[in-house]
């Protein structure tokens, strides 16, 4: 019995005395260990900015997406006459060079980022795959993610031609410049404009030689068939 209960002691002491295995990763290893900072960096500001970008058109109400760093590039994103003369082929150049402005723009770049870092540090940490393995998956989640970032934009596009209709309604009535709105032929800006009580930001273009600066008032002159309008 006595050597029964020393056996079961040893046992015990030998069980307590085993130290626990340490943990393989904290958060911070995860990101950041062994080349992980190149994809959690641009993981985790792709994300921040597409959500803060996501949450100022929320705020703001506006039913655009801007294309650009300024409103003036983002009309490289609209063909002035689709759909004003009804050719199919400039609404097809129009949709292609829309989808092209809206990978280069601020969002587009930052869903690639996002897609990018997200899909490699999985690949990395998640499957234990070599380096440039989730270099080539991470690629693959970056160009995924811009896809459908463009096929939002092309979403929202459809939408907001549809609502020429309602835009018509604000010819006549003042508003305030957003951005820019370049001079004759230069390009298109962005202009606030008040449609049956509800804000909408819309493009804008002008007749004068002169830019108008933001923060302008001008007023709608005509409503386009493409949803945009011009103002004066």
């Amino acid at each position: 019995m006595s050597s029964g209960r020393t056996s079961d002691r040893r046992v015990v002491s030998a069980a307590k005395s085993v130290p626990l295995p340490p943990l393989q990763y904290s958060m911070l290893d995860a990101l950041f260990a062994n080349g992980a900072w190149i994809f959690s960096v641009p993981a985790l500001l792709g994300t921040g900015i597409f959500l803060i970008k996501l949450v100022m058109m929320l705020i703001g109400g506006s039913d655009d997406l801007d294309l650009g760093g300024d409103a003036s590039s983002a009309d490289a994103g609209h063909v002035h006459d689709v759909g004003v003369d009804g050719s199919h082929a400039d609404a097809h150049h129009g949709h292609a060079h829309n989808a092209l402005m809206a990978v280069a723009s601020v969002q587009g770049v930052s869903a690639f980022a996002m897609g990018f870092g997200w899909a490699g540090l999985g690949t990395l940490n998640g499957l234990k795959w070599g380096m440039a393995a989730s270099m080539g998956i991470g690629v693959l989640g970056g160009v995924g993610m811009a896809a459908l970032f463009v096929l939002l934009i092309s979403g929202v596009r459809s939408l907001q031609s549809s609502g020429t209709t309602n835009v018509a309604n604000s010819v006549g009535t003042e508003c305030e410049v957003y951005a820019t709105v370049p001079a004759k032929g230069q390009g298109r800006g962005q202009v606030k404009v008040i449609v049956q009580g509800r804000m909408r930001i819309v493009q804008a273009t002008q007749e004068s030689d002169a830019e108008i600066a933001t923060g302008s008032r001008v007023r709608v002159k005509k409503a386009n068939d493409d949803g945009s309008v011009i103002v004066g």
